[in-house]
């Protein structure tokens, strides 16, 4: 028979240090992409929302709307991360009076709010741990002939019926608005730690089409792309699920 050769003490060592290593860089890697993964997830979700209510509101031909109930006023400061809103469908085309929250009830009594109901703080049911919504900046006024504050209003024929004021995000960061309404998520504690950048931004045009962006400004890429390079500057960048 051959000699068989045993694993001594310091091969053990070694390969425990080295596993040992390995699993701490791992969970470095981690505690990195689980906070942006998540703020991506929350802000990939919304826009979900945001095209679904178009859709329905030009399937209906009736009014929709995403209304913002909770946000953070200041990202980088203290406290727990939170955002709330609703998806709700009016009474009327334009001008509605009364709101019924998703699942659409036939008696219009709104009774029923599981569906339109988002709220992604920690310990709820769309919970996203880390994540925050900050402020609508402008706020949003709603449309020009009324309507509840803080929501985006789509109209039959898909277009966003808020206020031209509603439209005044920065996006490329120069100080001047781009025509945009701009919903930021945001990672809570990397923005009190100083990153502004740490965000994924949802914005909407007149038309009521949506795109989304990494960073504060700058570079992003739409929803469903397989592009990462669209640049918000010149103008350039891929919609939807285009290849090109």
């Amino acid at each position: 028979m051959g000699n068989r050769r045993g694993v001594s003490l310091i091969e053990i060592a070694i390969v425990v240090a080295i596993v040992g290593i390995l699993a701490a860089i791992g969970a470095g890697l981690l505690s990195e992409t689980i906070p942006s993964w998540r703020t991506r997830r929350a802000a990939n979700e919304f826009l979900a929302r945001v095209n679904a209510a178009r859709a329905m509101a030009i399937a209906d031909g009736t009014e929709y709307r995403i209304w913002f109930d909770v946000t953070d006023a200041d990202p980088s400061s203290s406290g727990e991360a939170v955002g709330t809103y609703w998806i709700q469908k009016g009474n009327e085309g334009a001008e509605s009076t009364s709101w019924d929250t998703l699942p659409v009830e036939m008696d219009g009594a709104n009774t029923i709010a599981g569906e339109g109901y988002v709220n992604i703080a920690e310990g709820e049911e769309d919970e996203l741990p880390g994540v925050t919504i900050q402020d609508i900046d402008p706020a949003l006024r709603g449309p020009a002939h009324g309507g509840s504050p803080g929501a985006i209003h789509f109209g039959p024929a898909g277009l966003v019926l808020n206020d031209g004021d509603d439209f005044g995000c920065d996006i490329t960061g120069d100080g001047g608005s781009d025509g945009f309404i701009c919903v930021r998520f945001v990672d809570k504690e990397k923005a009190q730690a100083g990153h502004s950048d740490q965000q994924w931004v949802v914005s909407i045009s007149r038309a009521g089409m949506g795109r989304i962006f990494h960073g504060e400004t700058g570079v992003g890429y739409a929803a469903g792309s397989d592009k990462t390079t669209a640049n918000v500057s010149t103008g350039t960048g891929y919609a939807g699920s285009s290849t090109e």
